[in-house]
């Protein structure tokens, strides 16, 4: 939906009903578009959904600002780790409004809603991020996905999922927010290995970069 192939994203919506995903995870999906792509993409995205996938969705008690507040920090500091501080202070430059309606909006009332988890949202995001062509964000939450407990596998299958369908500008950026993420993979598992002595970094290495889907 991020590019604005429809049937495309009406192939995948039928291709997930057959394999038993959730009509919840699809209306959360498409919601959450509306932090990466905007409101007219999340419209369309549940437009899309509705003519493929008919359903009525229910109505969600989100809470109070102050819950959102509360649950946006919680869900931030665990994407992002010890970066959370950092990225606070930083985006307070930028504009403190921004900061505020990062935890509040975006991580407090969208992201932590229910109907999917942590984990899955994160593989969501990192397709999104990499359909768009949006570097810094994807890098931080390919590492924010790796954090909430997705395998390398799981992000690679989203980045490349992500760059069905779009433009070389874009696959180069996912492919080098790819690089990124393996080479802070690979520090970290050298400095995990040192106290330990180990000849070798824990787990398998990672492949060099994501194996773009064929396309039909």
């Amino acid at each position: 939906m991020t590019r604005r192939d429809f049937a495309h994203a009406a192939a995948a919506l039928d291709s997930a009903r057959a394999l038993g995903m959730p009509r919840v995870a699809a209306e959360e999906s498409a919601l959450m578009l509306m932090l990466y792509a905007g409101y007219p993409a999340a419209l369309e995205a549940l437009r899309v959904l509705h003519g493929a996938w008919p359903g009525r969705a229910s109505r969600t008690r989100e809470g109070a600002p102050a819950a959102w507040v509360k649950r946006g920090n919680a869900l931030c500091s665990q994407v992002y780790g010890s970066s959370f501080a950092r990225l606070i202070e930083a985006v307070k430059t930028l504009h403190p409004d921004m900061a505020q309606w990062m935890i509040e909006h975006g991580y407090g009332r969208v992201l932590s809603r229910p109907g999917m988890t942590v984990r899955e949202r994160e593989l969501v995001t990192v397709a999104a991020l990499s359909a768009l062509g949006w570097e810094r964000q994807l890098v931080s939450h390919l590492l924010g996905a790796r954090r909430v407990g997705a395998s390398l596998d799981e992000v690679q299958a989203s980045l490349a999922a992500g760059l069905a369908r779009t433009d070389p500008a874009a696959e180069r950026i996912a492919l080098h927010a790819w690089k990124r993420l393996t080479e802070a993979e690979g520090a970290g598992a050298k400095r995990a290995a040192r106290p330990a002595r180990a000849s070798a970094a824990r787990g398998r290495a990672p492949r060099a970069r994501p194996a773009r889907p064929r396309t039909p």
